[in-house]
């Protein structure tokens, strides 16, 4: 028996199911650590994930890149062992480590057997307290971070991104990409890195997240005798307050051989903890943050500029940026950047549709439970909560948020947040191409690489 199948009009979808964020357990002991468990899973493995407040917000202004460069050399050494000793029990153990500093924390991150959680936290508690920082280690990846802002050059994207960065945050630890620049890498000494570790490692206010196969009370336990108290308190970063812009500008790192350009047009956005966090949200998936957003279906299906445009707001305790961002054919750049424009304004003055809202709505609910199908995606929304200071049932009434939002909601969010005559906008690829264009849309600099970097 067959069946007909109706091409004339696309599937109809069932509404999107609202997934509950999993059960779990969080409170701060009294030696200042705070501790989130969350138990259940159908592999015998765990994740845990030390966050310590050591990012790249807490950089002097002529030391980029240090909290980056501490974090990349806990793991290489302690004032017990070697680095390849670390790295060899691990192996021995199956377990994965790995090291990362954001803007606002660094995190220490390890994926085990369940049996052996006993030991990798104590792995964890002595990179976070007994890190040596030996010279060579520190001198390989000194010349290892150089040669990647060197090679940063041939990246377009980068290019890009940076001068946003640099227009936008000019003079704060924002104005970088955390990599640092070449003079300050040049200049750091061994001593700058161990008096930033020895006061943000040590320091009291720090979270465990534990995941997976998990007996709760042996895991707080365990967590207790490993991390016992710290240091003195560590006072918060500072806010990244960013320079007073009298004009839009346009800048233009000059590529003159590239085959496209890649083009950035932001502002500043608004921090994470902000109460119109959520519904901006969804204002992006709709404009940019979905395949099916406004400016892919603008900039890549009616015009055909590019082969995908995206938006996105950088989630910081300060307020991060707010780009949209494209790979574009030299000869349309200034179209889809007027393009870009007239889509920030036109959901500034008019509602959007209902269908369009919904679509929205269905897809940031629809793939939220699709996070959370491992132990390390659970981690990770919990290292949200920790590192944000976000309240326990936040995910949830996002959720919430989200599905009751409505046109005029939107409209609103729009009009306080986006600013599309405020606009930043940077373009790496041929300047004598693509200048032209860009006439118009803000006081116009041509900057080669090479200056980009030293800027």
């Amino acid at each position: 028996m067959s069946s007909t199948v109706d091409r004339s009009r696309p599937p109809s979808g069932e509404p999107a199911r609202r997934g509950a964020f999993p059960p779990f357990t969080r409170e701060r002991l009294e030696s200042g650590l705070e501790v989130l468990v969350c138990a259940g899973s159908a592999v015998p493995t765990v994740h845990l994930m030390l966050l310590l407040d050591a990012g790249g917000a807490w950089n002097p202004i002529d030391r980029p890149g240090l909290a980056t460069l501490t974090g990349a050399l806990v793991d290489e050494g302690t004032r017990n062992r070697s680095g390849p000793e670390i790295a060899a029990e691990l192996e021995q153990l199956g377990a994965v480590l790995s090291v990362r500093s954001d803007w606002d924390v660094c995190q220490l991150e390890i994926h085990a057997l369940a049996g052996d959680l006993e030991t990798a936290l104590r792995v964890l508690a002595e990179l976070a307290a007994e890190a040596s920082f030996p010279e060579a280690e520190l001198e390989r990846l000194r010349q290892q971070t150089l040669t990647e802002i060197r090679r940063r050059r041939d990246r377009p994207a980068l290019l890009a991104d940076l001068a946003l960065l640099r227009e936008l945050y000019a003079g704060t630890p924002y104005g970088d990409l955390g990599s640092g620049s070449e003079a300050a890498l040049r200049a750091v000494a061994r001593d700058e890195i161990v008096a930033f570790y020895e006061s943000h490692f040590a320091a009291p206010r720090r979270s465990l997240i534990l995941t997976g196969d998990l007996d709760v009370p042996r895991a707080r336990e365990l967590a207790a005798a490993a991390l016992p108290a710290a240091g003195a308190e560590l006072p918060p970063a500072p806010e990244v307050v960013p320079p007073r812009r009298p004009r839009p500008r346009v800048r233009i790192v000059d590529l003159p051989h590239a085959a496209q350009t890649e083009l950035r047009l932001g502002h500043v956005g608004i921090a994470r903890r902000h109460p119109d966090r959520a519904r901006f949200g969804l204002l992006n998936a709709l404009l940019g943050g979905k395949f099916t957003s406004r400016l892919n279906l603008n900039l890549r299906e009616r015009h055909g500029y590019t082969y995908g445009v995206t938006s996105r707001l950088a989630d910081r305790r300060s307020a991060g940026p707010f780009v949209v961002s494209a790979a574009v054919a030299n000869e349309s750049v200034g179209a889809a950047a007027r393009e870009t424009v007239g889509e920030l304004r036109r959901l500034r003055e008019e509602r959007v549709t209902e269908s369009e809202l919904a679509e929205s709505r269905d897809y940031l609910i629809g793939v939220f439970p699709f996070t959370l199908q491992r132990a390390a995606g659970i981690a990770a929304r919990l290292a949200d909560l920790a590192a944000f200071d976000l309240p326990s049932d936040h995910f949830d009434s996002t959720l919430r948020e989200i599905a009751a939002t409505s046109a005029e909601d939107l409209l609103e969010v729009a009009r306080r947040h986006l600013r599309p005559d405020d606009l930043a906008l940077t373009a790496a690829g041929p300047a004598a191409q693509i200048a032209p264009q860009l006439q118009g849309l803000g006081e116009l600099e041509v900057v080669d690489p090479d200056g980009l970097d030293r800027a």
